[in-house]
């Protein structure tokens, strides 16, 4: 049966006898051959040096991969998806169309000649409906999609990798890499200030170095931030105000409502929000 090496760090922590038991400890050295298995134990434990900076080091490396695996995932989704709109035709063009419509249907108003509309706007569509109540500006978009430009159709494939970015938080993210960063600083002191080995099996500043894969997820992050960024300055939306949760949670509804308008399967709406429950 595998061995969590993570828990068993953990529940040293936990048992360990406390600094003034260690040093009690420790002055049975000399009898350590009457002693029993536990209190021997113990006697070697007293003999480490800042045993208990080293045991909260070793826990932290221990689960640094883990950690570090989540949140490189978070950072792979987020670009895969920034990466999968820009360079999607279809999702440009239906922008361009919905646009198009907007301007015609909004000719004799004040919001006539928009220049740009903000996205969150995808998913009010299916609550602008027709005269007769028998359609919404949604299913008319798609129709249109279909009859003429069925190309577009095409966003549907293109905005799949959205699904999953829409998941992360962007809150949780900057704050997982900011304690993560801040616990690897932490530990890089701690290192540069311990003492020589104190024998020849002390390998702990050598096992210790960990900053490099900081560099690595340091890296990631910053690239998706840039990216976020440069996708904000092309739809011409603030990254500062408009969160990674917001954008996504949006476009990915937008986009399974868009899907689902396609096949033709009912809509139920809930006063101002679609209900998907029984279409996906």
């Amino acid at each position: 049966m595998p061995v969590c090496v993570s828990c068993v760090g953990q529940n040293l922590l936990k048992l360990l006898p406390r600094a003034e038991e260690l040093s009690q400890l420790a002055e049975l050295k000399d009898q350590y051959d009457d002693l029993d298995p536990s209190e021997q134990f113990g006697v070697v434990m007293s003999s480490v040096p800042r045993l208990m900076a080293r045991l909260h080091a070793i826990l932290f490396k221990l689960q640094f991969q883990e950690q570090f695996d989540d949140i490189r995932s978070d950072l792979e989704a987020v670009t895969t998806a920034i990466e999968g709109q820009r360079e999607s035709k279809s999702f440009s063009e239906l922008l361009e169309l919905l646009l198009l419509i907007g301007n015609f249907l909004n000719a004799d108003s004040n919001n006539a000649e928009t220049f740009a509309f903000r996205l969150s706007y995808l998913c009010k569509l299916i609550n602008t409906r027709s005269t007769d109540l028998k359609t919404t500006l949604l299913h008319f978009l798609v129709q249109l999609c279909e009859e003429k430009y069925p190309e577009m159709l095409h966003l549907i494939e293109d905005l799949e990798p959205v699904e999953r970015a829409s998941k992360v938080s962007g809150e949780f993210l900057r704050q997982s890499f900011g304690d993560m960063g801040r616990e690897i600083t932490s530990l890089e002191k701690l290192t540069e200030t311990f003492p020589k080995p104190f024998s020849e099996m002390d390998k702990f500043k050598e096992k210790m170095k960990i900053s490099f894969l900081h560099i690595g997820i340091s890296l990631l992050y910053e690239n998706m931030e840039r990216q976020y960024k440069d996708l904000g300055d092309h739809l011409i939306f603030s990254t500062e105000t408009v969160s990674i949760d917001e954008y996504f949670g949006d476009l990915n509804k937008f986009r399974n409502m868009f899907r689902v308008s396609a096949q033709r399967q009912p809509l139920k709406l809930t006063g101002q929000c679609l209900d998907l429950t029984n279409t996906v």
